[in-house]
């Protein structure tokens, strides 16, 4: 009798189905937004500045605000639309594709370019933009904040090209997770990978600076506040709220093929 009701407990793989939303779906809008919010407002502003439309500064402060809005969409996940009884299971794993996604996206998109670009183009940056130097804005915008990211430095460098070469395996964590296959694997990668974004964004970006008093931040309170604080603060909350909801995912999931699997033999 115990054995039963232990097994009646546990989570059928039935759980991992998607499910269908009724009426306005809240979670779909937020996606949509922030993929206009985030890659939308990049692009969009930085046209207008190749194309002699609008400066520079202060488009960097408005796109600034653009991103820190956008990178939080995934928390939608655990909002449920009307009609809806979702299960945690269903709500973990929905937030980890879109995290993963978003994270993936911002390393490949942002941090990857960066890191083959910073010795030649990067570090000759300054305060303020030449004309010829336009290109290399969406990089600007925030290295003008943090000026770690124009000085030569070659352990921050190696890390970062360790960070950024992971948004491969995010992405294709998200899309093995969103078609249901590999999903323990996906998982994994999914687990380490955020791990490692969270260790190395609050040791490299946060304690690394506490710990020399702010000396590298710039850009004033705009810099500090929003830039530094507001685009890093993602990885330091939602990559190890990542790393821990896929443990739980993990666990989920063997559970519920263990007891797939006893019921059958039985």
């Amino acid at each position: 009798m115990n054995s039963q009701t232990t097994l009646s407990s546990m989570p059928s793989l039935l759980d991992w189905a998607p499910v269908n939303s009724q009426g306005v779906n809240i979670r779909r809008r937020a996606y949509i937004a922030s993929g206009i919010m985030i890659p939308g407002a990049f692009c969009i502003a930085w046209s207008l500045i190749l194309l002699g439309i609008i400066n520079p500064m202060p488009a960097d402060k408005y796109v600034s605000i653009s991103l820190f809005i956008g990178y939080w969409a995934a928390l939608f996940a655990f909002v449920d639309n009307k009609g809806e009884q979702r299960t945690w299971t269903a709500k973990w794993h929905e937030f980890l594709v879109v995290w993963l996604i978003t994270s993936g996206g911002a390393q490949l998109g942002w941090e990857l370019p960066a890191v083959y670009m910073k010795t030649a183009y990067l570090y000759p940056l300054g305060a303020e933009l030449k004309p010829d130097e336009l290109l290399l804005w969406p990089w600007w915008l925030y290295s003008v904040a943090d000026t770690r990211y124009m000085r030569p430095h070659e352990a921050q460098l190696a890390h970062e090209a360790l960070l950024a070469h992971s948004g491969f395996f995010e992405i294709l964590a998200a899309y093995w997770l969103s078609k249901g296959r590999h999903y323990k694997t996906a998982l994994g990668m999914a687990i380490l990978a955020n791990w490692g974004a969270f260790y190395g964004n609050t040791s490299v970006i946060y304690l690394g600076e506490i710990l020399v008093d702010f000396r590298n931040l710039a850009d004033g309170s705009w810099g500090f506040w929003l830039k530094w604080v507001g685009l890093n603060l993602q990885w330091s909350v939602l990559s190890p709220a990542a790393a821990i909801g896929g443990i739980w995912l993990l666990v989920q999931r063997v559970r519920a093929e263990t007891a797939a699997e006893i019921n059958g033999n039985g």
